[in-house]
């Protein structure tokens, strides 16, 4: 095998931390079969000391287009690895996310706990199908329409240039400042807090809580401890805008599914909501940390996008495929026995089906050098990080014009910055979901 090197040559040792660097097959081509890798079963467990989530990506491509692995909680799956066929499951109907498709589940005698369980358990958009995806999607399309992005605009800008100037003070005190809780945390939480119409303070409980549920290192207990809070802080949230609604999110939900023909019971409201605040803010911080470690550490890449030369759009999106925020989000469920005629892959009904989101951003049989970052790279928008088909991101335009105005104007602000650490040292979240850096010192100048 062979590492696949940054094209700028010296940029790459700086910019690929070694857990992230990508060993496709000399051929790069993915390998046959459905085969589980050697040493089997190979256990799949993401971004943990000397291994990431896109390093793990490359090894499953070496075994096909789909291989089986086993998931954290022991649950054995299908991965696909493969970019044409996760977008051909994503947007078929051979797959459902509706966990009434795994035997054994809802009637519990399948033991799944931990992260498995509090991702498909939910009744929420994300593991709905066809109608009912409709019916609990709709209210959320009806809270993050064009409108409202637009009128958010002002706000993200007021937030972003409010945590610049704090960068600034905590750089004279301490000359290095870490991005994540400073920067890339507080743009999204703010952000979100603004949108929903409350209180910071509330938020920034939420905000921990929810981080706990991408831990999937972390065991049942912690994991439902999580979800209470986040569900009980949800629930004041929502109390307090049925008292008086307002012209902000929650409101925007609570009339939307109070309008439907089907009203959302105050149960599925509240799942509605979790996903929504879940989504917007851990995945926006990865998005926008992960973005400027990769400017950062690409001198070359970074002068194209200063001078105007390549837009900072085109650079979100190499950065989303290469690293995705998150790196897969369970799971989907074979409906049927079926072969997808084109790769060959036989699925058996009840089936567990994981797409990794960071492998099949760094496909081989669709990207030239994969591994390295490039803006200019003719493939970059190649990538599944805000999802593809039905479970298409609404609130994918939010999240890319909150990484881009704050991005953009950290570039400005602070032209020397530098990392103040190798980026083989910056830790990554314990997930084979969450995907980025959970710490990013900087020097600003």
């Amino acid at each position: 095998m062979t590492v696949i090197e940054n094209p700028e040559g010296a940029d790459t040792t700086s910019g690929t931390p070694a857990a992230l660097r990508i060993h496709p097959p000399a051929t790069h081509r993915l390998g046959p079969s459905s085969a589980a890798p050697s040493g089997c079963p190979f256990h799949l467990k993401g971004s943990v000391p000397g291994r990431s989530n896109a390093a793990e990506g490359s090894t499953l491509q070496v075994y096909g287009p789909a291989p089986v692995a086993v998931l954290p909680g022991g649950v054995q799956a299908r991965v696909v690895v493969a970019y044409d066929l996760a977008q051909r499951l994503a947007a078929g109907s051979d797959v459902s996310r509706n966990a009434d498709h795994w035997p054994g589940f809802r009637d519990g005698s399948l033991a799944v706990d931990g992260v498995l369980r509090q991702w498909a358990g939910p009744r929420n958009a994300l593991n709905a199908e066809g109608e009912e995806h409709t019916r609990l999607r709709t209210p959320i399309q009806a809270g993050l329409t064009p409108r409202r992005v637009r009128e958010m605009t002002p706000v993200i800008e007021a937030i972003v240039e409010e945590a610049l100037d704090d960068l600034e003070v905590l750089a004279a005190d301490s000359g290095i400042v870490d991005l994540v809780p400073s920067f890339a945390l507080r743009i999204p939480q703010q952000v979100i807090t603004r949108l929903m119409g409350v209180p910071s303070s509330l938020m920034g409980q939420f905000g921990r809580a929810a981080t706990g549920l991408f831990d999937t290192s972390a065991g049942p207990g912690d994991m439902q401890r999580s979800m209470d809070t986040v569900l009980a802080l949800l629930g004041e949230i929502v109390a307090a805008r049925r008292a008086q609604l307002g012209d902000d999110l929650v409101s925007d939900l609570i009339r939307a599914a109070g309008q439907a023909d089907d009203p959302l019971s105050d149960e599925e409201l509240l799942a509605q909501l979790m996903l929504v605040v879940i989504a917007a803010t851990e995945t926006t911080v990865h998005a926008i940390g992960t973005l400027i470690v990769h400017l950062l550490t690409r001198p070359a890449q970074r002068a194209l996008v200063v001078s105007g030369e390549v837009s900072l759009d085109d650079a979100l999106d190499e950065s989303l495929r290469l690293q995705p925020p998150a790196a897969s989000v369970p799971l989907r469920f074979a409906v049927r026995d079926f072969e997808d005629a084109e790769s060959g892959q036989m699925f058996r009904k009840g089936e567990p089906i994981l797409i990794h989101t960071a492998a099949v951003g760094i496909d081989p049989n669709v990207h030239t050098t994969p591994g390295a970052y490039d803006v200019r790279r003719p493939t970059r928008r190649k990538h599944l990080a805000f999802g593809h088909g039905p479970h298409v991101c609404p609130g994918a335009p939010l999240a890319r014009r909150e990484v881009t105005i704050a991005v953009s104007r950290w570039l400005n602000r602070f032209p020397k910055a530098r990392l103040a650490a190798d980026t083989a040292q910056l830790p990554q979240p314990p997930s084979f979901i969450a995907n980025g850096f959970t710490r990013i010192p900087v020097r600003l100048g």
